[in-house]
């Protein structure tokens, strides 16, 4: 899926958690000197329009949000998932698997080492 209808879907998504209607946002960001109709953002909203950096940035001080939470972080991906892609063996992946877990296990006593 594209970052674009993503995008749309988060706006559309805080902008009723915070209960605020189309035409509101749409009077808020003409008062940031962004010219945009309902009907554009609801075209944004939907999917079928995208999204420019400097309607992001206005959209974002509207809804009182960060730029960044409107972007997912990609989880990282575990080291036998990382390894299977590169076609290790599976005795590798069985050690890498042991690695990873012991690694996991070392993390954990760390925090509760530091009260986490």
């Amino acid at each position: 899926m594209s970052k674009d209808l993503e995008i749309g879907k988060k706006i559309k998504t805080i902008r009723k958690e915070k209960r605020l209607s189309q035409s509101k946002v749409v009077e808020k960001l003409i008062q940031k000197d962004i010219n945009m109709s309902r009907e554009t953002l609801s075209k944004i909203e939907n999917n079928n329009r995208s999204i420019s950096a400097i309607e992001l940035k206005a959209i974002s001080e509207v809804l009182n949000m960060e730029i960044g939470d409107f972007f997912d972080e990609e989880e990282p991906e575990d080291l036998v998932t990382f390894f299977r892609k590169r076609n290790f063996s599976k005795e590798s992946l069985k050690e890498i698997s042991k690695f990873q877990d012991m690694v996991r296990i070392l993390l954990n006593h760390e925090k509760i080492y530091k009260g986490e």
